[in-house]
């Protein structure tokens, strides 16, 4: 498992600088590889702030996973960062307000920081404590609804980019800054929940409660079998619901069709066995349920834009 606090080592393995004050923690890029840094405000394992104001002497490529459900919005006001789903064809955190729900699959890719680039943002990321500590009860399908709303490029939401701005100009410290970002992380929630739920009724298939469940029966299916090959109208069968509902719905819900989900799961697993172990790549197409190294290649290349052994080597 991978959470939030082995994303940020890798960054201290990298070179960044950590120390830790009231109410913030910085990583600090010394002058041997760049400028500026990062600083976590806040409550680190809840709702915080993070600001980022750095240039690198050398591009930076980090493991993008963390086996944990949360959600990251931020104004970029300078440079960008891509997430690798595809080298062709990233997932680019650029200017203007950019959001990031870790569902309905635990993302697992890497992140590519350019060098001699200035990257400028300004956000905040809500944890698990932090959900935990809401007092009202999310709906059943927050998750889902939010990766559908908010996973899809640059949002339009004028009050958040407002807060943001505010909190790049934030000069408090200690107790006053943990209370400002609590107050603030709280009112870019509601903000987010408004924009999500009202995401939710511009749906143009009808799903029941029924349905909902059945799709949610389905998805874990999938994540429990993702090396099998069940088919469509397998799944038809076996969830006892039709064909229409199977294939629009889970793409209405989940914001990808079944079968990309189940190419994204076992992609992402793909790519944690090339990072963590010595296995060979037949060995690693074999566990995700490709028997044809050929195909396993070409269905890697299509979601990363590389071949394995590519990325193998740069995750070294």
């Amino acid at each position: 498992m991978r959470f939030v606090e082995d994303y940020w080592q890798d960054f201290i393995d990298f070179g960044f600088i950590k120390t830790e004050t009231n109410g913030r923690i910085d990583y600090i890029l010394p002058e041997e590889i760049g400028s500026g840094g990062f600083s976590i405000l806040g409550d680190p394992k809840g709702a915080m702030g993070i600001i980022s104001n750095c240039s690198l002497k050398k591009p930076f490529v980090v493991v993008e996973c963390v086996h944990e459900k949360m959600i990251e919005i931020g104004q970029y006001y300078e440079g960008s960062v891509s997430l690798y789903e595809k080298k062709a064809e990233n997932i680019t955190f650029e200017y203007g307000l950019n959001a990031y729900v870790n569902h309905p699959y635990f993302f697992y890719g890497y992140k590519k920081i350019e060098e001699n680039i200035p990257l400028i943002n300004v956000g905040f990321a809500f944890r698990k404590n932090f959900f935990d500590k809401l007092p009202i009860s999310l709906p059943e399908k927050f998750w889902d609804l939010a990766a559908a709303s908010l996973n899809s490029g640059l949002l339009n939401i004028p009050k958040i980019t407002f807060i943001c701005n505010q909190l790049k100009e934030c000069t408090l410290t200690g107790d006053a800054l943990k209370l400002y970002i609590e107050g603030k992380a709280l009112e870019v929630f509601s903000l987010l929940f408004e924009y999500i739920t009202e995401h939710d009724k511009k749906q143009t298939l009808h799903l029941s409660d029924t349905d909902k469940q059945t799709l949610a029966l389905i998805k874990k299916h999938l994540e429990d079998h993702y090396s099998g090959n069940t088919t469509i109208t397998e799944l038809t069968k076996r969830f006892a619901i039709n064909q229409q509902k199977i294939v629009t719905g889970f793409k209405e819900l989940y914001g990808v069709t079944i079968n990309g989900y189940r190419k994204r799961l076992r992609m992402s697993k793909a790519l944690e066995l090339l990072s963590n172990t010595e296995l060979p790549i037949v060995e690693i197409a074999k566990s995700v349920g490709y028997y044809g190294d050929g195909f396993f290649q070409r269905a890697f290349k299509d979601i990363y834009g590389v071949t394995p052994i590519e990325i193998r080597n740069d995750l070294k």
